[in-house]
């Protein structure tokens, strides 16, 4: 917030004071913990064995569709941007793959290595040591392996990308090494078959040897018909040969795929694209409810309920497709049947009316059509031959694996500024939350959020603490032996301060009380210095000890207290023979005197009001040190017949709470409490430096050196 000459508001600027002397207050907070988090972090990071990464890069080219024909056996991919996302998917997860760890365990002998022989899951922590990472627009994927041994990291990494390379060729060149297998077996029928026909030939040729070979024979009608049937049923053995082919490897694939958008690739047919883009955005809104609902939803029901249609829809248009490719297979079958079928009525018909020249031009024409038949599959089986000595791969390593210089883990440089950071955070939390869990009162701004005023602050003094009597009358008289030092300056504005708390008839205060929350807050310290301070501007002041319970006035000044307050209540005495002199000039002091059965009882009396009337009309200022409010009621009941009442509050020590009853207490009978003042106040502490003012401006700096001393 700023005000109207654009600086800073005056209350933002108070609460960033605030902060910061609540930091600087709890700052051993802050350091301690600061400083534990830091060093542990320090220590673990130290103690932490290094970690090492090797990084490797592979390729992952999209593939053409597959299984249209046999250069093309076992690829998938069709071209189309959601296909291609797909298939680029299905790798990662497969670089991702239990099957792939096992693989790289079995090449490194992994399962006797000292990190996983003894794991209870060796290839789920080997996965745990690899990442694998795509690079977005592009095909190139980098794979991580992460190891203690910097030689191991290396070896897990560079083997991680060979073994995936070397599946994936096995898997892209399966259906071609299926086909070239069975263009194998036919090849290997087939010249067993010209084999024996040559055989028969040349049996022929031996049994009849005055036959002559003219080239008359190739004019013969019946073998110009024979040649072109067997060129016929060639072609249709090999239409055979790579129908069955095509019904094998799709029944293969059917068979050991389940993946619907896989089995999807099967079909070529602008349907199934439109299947596939169905499927993928079904399966997309799938995940998308699967983050918010659970299973059993019936968003989810309905969802999985489009999915299963999809993917009935897939498999019946895959299904359609097997069932063509098996017709035209079967329709190949038939139409090599039926030349089969002429070429052995042909061959029936020559052998009923033909002569042996006849018979010799059906022979040499079946060797003829055999070895037609054997080119034709030893041209098909070598062209195969070629496509898998090829071993074309759409994947392959571009980065072999390489081991950083300096390790992975732990990072020094983060794991430090980590600490410093969560240090810093753990140290200002946990200051602030002793501060809000501190309910006592230290500040004049926590007074006055109480709604009372604030008078000031007796400061403490070094070097005098204790509980001996000594040390509180050294306290008692502390304005009186130093007038000069800051203690009695902070005394004097309190004077100020109560001075212009006036009467109703404007005229300052005449009868003081002052008193506490609770038990050692300094009320009687508080009492005598004030008197000390009012005695000196030239009034006449009587201090009164009107704790008949726990007296304590006469101890500071050293006087008897066999008679005092009691006795003039008893009316065993008057005022001049009970009020004692002092060494401050104008303070008299009127001690408790001995203790009544009855205290509170004969401070409320008529007799008490009336002694107190008359001190008053000997002095000019009566100061009256009473009990404490919450623990017996007999300042409550001196409240009611005083000008004012001073609240003592020991800084650090007492809860607001109290502090809040007291005030209430007195509130109820209508007291008039005119302020708090808070002792045994530390201007000393950084957090409150402000107070220093105060010492250097009302302070002798050498009696406050002296009086330290002492």
């Amino acid at each position: 917030m700023r005000d109207e000459d654009g600086g800073e508001s005056l209350t933002e600027i108070l609460h960033l004071r605030e902060y910061w002397r609540t930091v600087r207050k709890r700052i051993w907070t802050l350091v301690t913990a600061f400083s534990l988090i830091v060093v542990s972090v320090s220590l673990v990071t130290l103690l932490t064995a290094p970690v090492y990464e090797a990084s490797s890069s592979l390729q992952i080219d999209a593939q053409p569709q597959a299984y249209n024909n046999l250069n093309a056996m076992g690829i998938y991919g069709t071209g189309q941007y959601q296909s291609d996302q797909d298939y680029f998917s299905t790798q990662h997860r497969k670089l991702r793959a239990r099957v792939q760890a096992k693989a790289v365990m079995d090449r490194l002998n992994l399962w006797e290595h000292e990190d996983f022989k003894d794991a209870d899951e060796p290839v789920q922590l080997l996965l745990e040591l690899v990442t694998i990472e795509p690079v977005a627009k592009t095909r190139l994927v980098w794979v991580y392996a992460r190891n203690n041994d910097p030689e191991l990291a290396q070896q897990i990494g560079q083997a991680w990308g060979e073994v995936f390379v070397e599946r994936n060729l096995q898997e892209v060149n399966q259906g071609v090494s299926d086909g070239l297998q069975f263009l194998s077996d036919e090849t290997a029928r087939t010249a067993a078959e010209m084999k024996d026909a040559e055989g028969r030939l040349l049996a022929f040729r031996q049994e009849h040897n005055t036959i002559a070979l003219s080239t008359e024979e190739k004019s013969n009608l019946v073998t110009q018909q024979l040649e072109e049937l067997s060129r016929k049923k060639a072609s249709a053995q090999a239409d055979v040969a790579s129908r069955q082919s095509e019904r094998d490897s799709m029944a293969k694939a059917m068979k050991s795929e389940k993946d619907p958008r896989r089995l999807s690739l099967l079909v070529s047919a602008s349907v199934m694209d439109k299947l596939r883009e169905s499927y993928a955005s079904r399966l997309n809104d799938h995940e998308a409810l699967s983050v918010t609902y659970l299973e059993n939803h019936p968003k989810m029901v309905e969802i999985n309920g489009r999915l299963r249609d999809v993917e009935q829809q897939i498999q019946n248009e895959v299904r359609a497709e097997f069932s063509r490719r098996e017709a035209a297979w079967r329709q190949a079958l038939d139409q090599e049947s039926l030349l089969d079928a002429a070429i052995n009525r042909l061959t029936s018909d020559t052998l009923d009316g033909s002569s042996e020249e006849s018979l010799y031009n059906l022979l040499r024409s079946t060797v003829d059509s055999k070895k037609d038949i054997y080119q034709q599959l030893v041209a098909k089986q070598q062209e195969m031959s070629v496509a898998s000595s090829l071993k074309e791969n759409n994947v392959r390593i571009i980065d072999p694996a390489e081991v950083k210089k300096d390790p992975v883990e732990p990072n020094y440089t983060r794991n430090f500024v980590l600490a410093v950071i969560a240090g810093l955070l753990t140290g200002v939390s946990l200051a602030f939350f002793f501060d809000y869990m501190d309910t006592t009162i230290k500040t004049r701004e926590e007074v006055e959020a109480l709604g009372i005023p604030f008078l000031g602050i007796i400061p403490s003094v070094p070097g005098l603490a204790g509980d001996g009597w000594e040390m509180a009358r050294e306290r008692y008289l502390y304005a009186f032996n130093y007038p000069k030092s800051a203690f009695a300056e902070f005394c004097r504005n309190i004077r100020t301060n109560v001075n212009f708390m006036a009467r109703s008839d404007g005229e300052p205060p005449r009868r003081l009380l002052i008193t506490s929350s609770g038990p050692r807050e300094g009320k009687t310290t508080s009492s005598i210095n004030l008197g000390i301070t009012f005695a000196s501007t030239g009034r006449r002041v009587c201090l009164v000890d009107a704790d008949l319970r726990r007296p304590s006035l006469h101890h500071a000044f050293g006087l008897p207290n066999d008679r005092g307050f009691s006795s003039l209540i008893h009316g065993d005495a008057t005022a001049e023979e009970v009020c004692q002199a002092t060494p401050q000039a104008g303070l008299f002091i009127l001690p408790s005197g001995p203790r009544p059965p009855n205290p509170a009882e004969q401070l409320g009396s008529v007799a008490c009001h009336a002694a107190l009337d008359k001190l008053n009309e000997i002095f000019d200022l009566v100061i009256i040190d009473s009990p404490p409010v919450v623990a017996v009621t007999d300042a409550v009941v001196l409240a009611t017949h005083v000008d004012g009442v001073i609240m003592v509050i020991k800084s650090f020590k007492v809860a607001r709470d109290l502090v809040a009853q007291a005030k209430r207490q007195l509130t109820d009978v209508d007291a008039r409490l005119i302020g708090v003042i808070l002792n045994d106040f530390d201007i000393q502490r950084k957090s409150y430096g402000y107070y220093y003012y105060y010492t250097y401006y009302g302070a002798d700096r050498d009696e406050v050196g002296k009086a330290t001393r002492s």
